[in-house]
């Protein structure tokens, strides 16, 4: 309901993300499945919008690095297929044509530029992260590994990361460990207390 309320004021819900917890907070519930998952939302002001994909890509499947890295020109091919001649493995091709001449044309991507194996994949929507422990009162606090790939593939080193609901400070510790500044918004003074204390080790704060 909060991402369709948004949309409808006017951001662009671009994609729902699940954040799997391996280890949730236990539910006395007998009605219904436990609950270990929250929404992580991606929205934005426009259409188009900063988002750098490669700074959170995922390693590849042992099984897609071994399949990437054949010698393709020295298989000698599948004939399961009758009438399709000797089947072997190619790289993509997205240029309308099945065959080209050039080799170059082969291994074209929609947007024209020659295609390059790499050892890594885009991420998924689904981001297996276990909750950490708190000693301090804020018992809510999200885990670091949740919020790093949110700053990396939003925003460049030296941008400025907002968090209009700041808590212990876990956005601001998180920022300025990827060479980001932040702006931190929070009502509850305890949380203040806690997040300048947190973040002291890092901005020299009391």
């Amino acid at each position: 309901m909060l991402a369709f309320a948004l949309r409808a004021d006017g951001w662009y819900l671009r994609q729902d993300i699940i954040w799997s917890k391996p280890n949730p907070m236990p539910e006395s519930v007998r009605d219904r499945c436990t609950r270990s998952h929250e929404y992580i939302f991606l929205l934005s002001k426009s259409r188009h919008y900063y988002f750098d994909a490669a700074a959170i890509a995922e390693p590849c499947a042992d099984s897609t690095l071994s399949r990437i890295n054949q010698d393709v020109a020295m298989q000698a091919g599948s004939s399961r297929q009758p009438g399709k001649g000797r089947m072997r493995a190619c790289p993509p091709r997205y240029c309308g044509k099945k065959q080209a001449d050039h080799p170059t044309l082969r291994s074209r991507t929609k947007s024209g530029n020659v295609y390059h194996y790499r050892p890594r994949r885009n991420k998924r929507d689904v981001w297996t992260i276990t909750t950490k422990p708190y000693s301090g009162a804020h018992f809510a606090v999200f885990p670091q590994d949740l919020i790093l790939p949110c700053i990396l593939a939003g925003s460049r080193p030296g941008d400025v990361v907002l968090d209009p609901f700041f808590g212990a400070g876990t956005t601001g510790l998180v920022a300025v460990s990827a060479g980001r500044e932040y702006i931190g918004i929070e009502l509850n003074p305890d949380y203040v207390t806690l997040a300048r204390e947190r973040l002291g080790l890092f901005a020299g704060e009391s």
